[in-house]
């Protein structure tokens, strides 16, 4: 009951009651199963009675035959759409985690690893569904259709029952009570070993170069086959585990056989036939009992990880929009910033940025720049001091609206895999080609679309893998105008390219700043001599 309350504490108003109807279904399915078993029965009396009705019993059959059929079409209707509930809880859990994860901002992100959380989002909340939700229903449903069974057995011959109850259920309880701890230390390890598998592969691929030149790859493959060794090791144990309850049920329905010929009375023939039959549908029925049993327990450490990932979602009332203009200056007032780890990089900075100005910053590793860029970006939060726009400070409330007016280009330009019009327009549903060829000749990359086979709507790699370092920028710097920003953040965007590319990328912007005067843009540098189209230059 226990795990049925925590499901139910996952829902939302309108799954809580579409489960209803789920476990509606769950019940009709359980009775169509006992009407289509019950069917069978009058089948039997005649095959058994001295008479031999051969002819009523064919008719029975027939009718049996027909009940069987529709049964098997109703069971899969209501089946259907049993799976189509639970695949949209596993739909909006994903969707809910995902936007959780991201809602929770930079640190969160830098802190987990985007590996480990993408394995949280996808793999995990589908065997949440998968794995328990699924199992679960078939489950209930077995057990009510045992109940419907041993209710008409008991009416029938209560003697009977209990002898074969007697049977059945010490190997139940041997079952429950030897696999339980084990399948959860299962279940457990696995979701380690595979995030942390997740984690070396996308480390391995995103980190060829330096991994190759320093010969590292070998000691991350003996890693790698240390995680698959376990992995393997864990999904035998659980197959064996899962195999125990068909030897457990079929030993158990020989021994209630058994049973039942030493001490039944009266027509032991009939009963035995009457039993027969049930266990023909029981003996499935209590061994996916058994099997679903396992794959819960299997999975419920999921449940904790995709509670704790929901629990810090924001329920309350938001704070409404607001709209921020930048008409005048941008203001950094007394701001500090300390990270969780208590590492402070700087603290009490003043300084105002005019609308349209060009200012460089500067100073030493670790002073605080790209944290600075990251606070003026909303991606951090000051500890303490405020960020004002035109004399309003920065908040929840117009984060939205501040960010429309600001693009960030970092030193690493992120690149995904889809067209160089899509790179550019990023995140825009419906681009506009004209506007993406006239920024590309005033960013400097029309001489290079025109050797492109497909122009635009060439493909790029994820990654960017087949660009130079110039290239990307430039396409960084594209995207801030196709978006339309106010305010350019250039986050050392510059420092990994030769000198050349370096002072082609600064007077392509010092063109673009010339040709809007109302462009403030904002770039950080280590050298000053990377700095000199500015304005003026702030030390941190």
């Amino acid at each position: 009951m226990k795990i049925l309350k925590r499901i139910y504490i996952l829902l939302q108003a309108d799954e809580r009651r579409k489960s209803i109807k789920v476990a509606a279904t769950v019940l009709l399915t359980s009775l169509i199963d006992f009407v289509g078993l019950a069917a069978l029965l009058p089948v039997l009396y005649f095959l058994l009675e001295e008479t031999g009705k051969r002819e009523t019993a064919l008719i029975f059959g027939g009718i049996a035959i027909t009940v069987i059929l529709i049964k098997c079409l109703f069971t899969t209707l209501l089946t259907r759409y049993q799976n189509k509930c639970l695949m949209s809880f596993y739909k909006r859990i994903s969707f809910s985690l995902f936007s959780s994860h991201y809602d929770k901002g930079l640190l969160f992100i830098r802190k987990h690893g985007a590996s480990k959380l993408g394995y949280e989002i996808t793999d995990m909340c589908y065997a949440f569904s998968h794995n328990l939700l699924f199992p679960l229903c078939r489950m209930s449903a077995d057990v009510i259709l045992i109940i419907l069974v041993t209710v008409a057995l008991v009416v029938w011959n209560g003697v009977t029952v209990v002898l074969l109850y007697m049977a059945f259920i010490p190997f139940m309880i041997l079952y429950v009570y030897g696999v339980k701890k084990r399948v959860r230390e299962c279940g457990r390890d696995d979701m380690r070993v595979k995030k942390e598998q997740m984690r070396l592969v996308s480390d391995a691929m995103r980190g060829y170069v330096k991994l190759e030149v320093n010969g590292v790859f070998p000691s991350l493959q003996r890693t790698f086959l240390e995680g698959i060794d376990r992995i393997s090791d864990n999904r035998v144990k659980l197959d064996t585990l899962l195999r125990l309850p068909l030897f457990l049920s079929e030993l158990s329905v020989v021994v209630g056989l058994v049973v039942l010929v030493v001490v039944g009375d009266g027509d032991v023939a009939m009963q035995v036939g009457v039993f027969a039959v049930a266990a023909l549908r029981l003996l499935p029925a209590l061994r996916n009992i058994l099997a679903s049993w396992t794959q819960i327990q299997n999975t419920l450490c999921y449940v904790d990880v995709i509670e704790a990932g929901l629990s810090d979602d924001d329920n309350g009332v938001k704070e409404q929009e607001q709209t921020i203009t930048f008409e005048k200056e941008i203001r950094v007032e007394g701001i500090s910033y300390t990270y969780p780890d208590g590492h402070r990089v700087f603290e009490n900075m003043d300084f105002s940025i005019l609308k349209g100005e060009y200012v460089g910053v500067c100073g030493r590793s670790g002073g605080g720049k790209s944290t600075l860029f990251n606070i003026l970006s909303t991606l951090l939060k000051p500890s303490e001091g405020y960020v004002k726009i035109d004399g309003v400070p920065l908040s929840d409330a117009n984060r939205a609206s501040w960010i429309k007016q600001i693009a960030y280009v970092p030193q690493e330009v992120f690149i995904f895999a889809g067209t160089l019009a899509e790179n550019i327009a990023l995140g825009s549903s419906d681009i506009d080609r004209d506007k993406i060829n006239e920024i590309i000749c005033r960013v400097g990359l029309d001489t290079w679309v025109k050797t492109l086979e497909y122009g635009i709507n060439t493909p790029l790699n994820e990654m960017g893998c087949e660009l130079s370092g110039g290239q990307k920028q430039r396409i960084g710097i594209a995207r801030a105008l196709y978006k339309e920003a106010r305010v350019l953040l250039m986050d050392e965007s510059t420092s990994a390219l030769d000198d050349d590319s370096e002072r082609e990328i600064n007077r392509t912007l010092y063109s673009i700043k010339e040709k809007d005067k109302n462009l403030t843009i904002l770039s950080i540098a280590h050298r000053r001599s990377s700095l000199e189209y500015c304005d003026r230059i702030i030390t941190i």
